[in-house]
C-alpha cells in the first residue's frame, strides 16, 4: 500500500510541474515570428492599399480633366448666334506646346464670358485658354482654364501638357503658323500622384505625342526631369481631339 501511496505521490507531482525557462523562451519566440510575420502582410496590405488608393485618384484626376478639355476643344471655332448668323474671330487664336487659347460662341450659361458686362447674350463669344499654374502656390503645377471672368484649376498635380496640332494639309506641329488651320489637337498630359512612394523610384522615361521625350517635368530631381528619379508615380495619358468646327466658316 505504501508503495502504491509513493507512485500516486509522484504522479501527482509530475502533473503540476510547470513549463521550463527553455518552453517558454521557445513559445515566446515562436509568438515573436508569428506576430511579426501578421505585422508585415498588415503593413504591406496597407501600402498597397494607400498606393492603389493614389494610383486611383490620379487617373481619376487626369481623365476628369481631359474629359473637360476634349468638350471644349471640340467646339472650338463654333461660331454660330442664336439668330443664325456667323461671328467672326471665333478660332484657335493661340496654340503652342504648353498653352492653348481658343473662342467659341458660348452656352446659355448667366455668366459674362466676353467681359461685356452682359450675361448670355446673342452670339457672345467665349475665349478659353488651357495652361499650367501654380494654383495653390505649393511649387507643384495645376492645369488652368482661364476665360475673361474667372481662372480654376481643373486638374492638380500635373507635371507637364504638350498640345500636338494637325493642320489642314495633315502636318502635325507643336508651334503652328497658321492656327486657323488646326483640324485637331493632339493632347499629352502627365500626372502625377500627390504623395511620394519611399519604396518606389521612378525611372521611367515619358515621351510626348510629339515623340518628345525631352520636355521638363515639374518638381523631378534630375536635370530636364525625364526620367524624373524621384519616388512619385505618374500617369501619362495621350489622346486626339477633332476640331469640328475649323475650317467650316
Amino acid at each position: 500500500m505504501k508503495l502504491i501511496h509513493s507512485n500516486s505521490l509522484i504522479t501527482k507531482t509530475l502533473s503540476n510541474r510547470g513549463f521550463t525557462l527553455v518552453e517558454i523562451m521557445i513559445a515566446l519566440a515562436i509568438s515573436g515570428i508569428v506576430m511579426a510575420a501578421i505585422y508585415s502582410v498588415y503593413i504591406s496590405q496597407q501600402r498597397t492599399s494607400i498606393v492603389q488608393e493614389q494610383v486611383v485618384e490620379m487617373q481619376q484626376n487626369v481623365r476628369a480633366s481631359l474629359d473637360i478639355m476634349e468638350r471644349e476643344i471640340r467646339m472650338a471655332g463654333y461660331s454660330r448666334s442664336r439668330t443664325g448668323a456667323t461671328i467672326p474671330n471665333v478660332t484657335i487664336t493661340t496654340a503652342n506646346a504648353n498653352q492653348l487659347i481658343f473662342r467659341m460662341v458660348a452656352d446659355t450659361d448667366g455668366m459674362d464670358n466676353d467681359g461685356s458686362g452682359v450675361a448670355d447674350e446673342d452670339g457672345e463669344i467665349e475665349s478659353i485658354e488651357y495652361y499650367l499654374y501654380d494654383a495653390y502656390g505649393d511649387g507643384d503645377l495645376d492645369l488652368g482654364r482661364r476665360t475673361p471672368s474667372n481662372t480654376q484649376a481643373v486638374a492638380e498635380n500635373i507635371d507637364a501638357i504638350e498640345f500636338n496640332y494637325i493642320m489642314a494639309n495633315g502636318t502635325l506641329t507643336t508651334t503652328p503658323a497658321q492656327p486657323n488651320d488646326v483640324r485637331a489637337v493632339q493632347i499629352s498630359i502627365l500626372a502625377r500622384a500627390g504623395r511620394e512612394d519611399r519604396e518606389f523610384t521612378n525611372s521611367i522615361t515619358y515621351t510626348s505625342g510629339s515623340g518628345n521625350a525631352a520636355w521638363d517635368i515639374n518638381g523631378a530631381t534630375a536635370g530636364t526631369g525625364n526620367p524624373p528619379n524621384d519616388n512619385f508615380r505618374r500617369r501619362l495619358l495621350i489622346t486626339t481631339v477633332q476640331c469640328r468646327n475649323m475650317g467650316l466658316n
